[in-house]
């Protein structure tokens, strides 16, 4: 199994949580997490500005 919040798999011997998300128009998710709190990925929310990149040598 993976975990869905840090996307490592979860081993034979590691305790792990079963979560269900209510969704009200569709069908829900069953996502399965580690029982003790794991690090989340990291996300990006909004894009870049052309800046702030690193400038790429060629």
């Amino acid at each position: 199994m993976i975990c869905t919040r840090c996307d490592q798999p979860i081993g034979p011997d590691e305790r792990y949580v079963t979560v269900h998300h209510f969704a009200p128009t569709g069908p829900g998710i069953t996502a399965t997490v580690h029982e003790e709190r794991c690090r989340p990925l990291p996300q990006q929310t909004c894009p870049v500005r052309p800046a702030a990149r690193p400038r790429r040598r060629d």
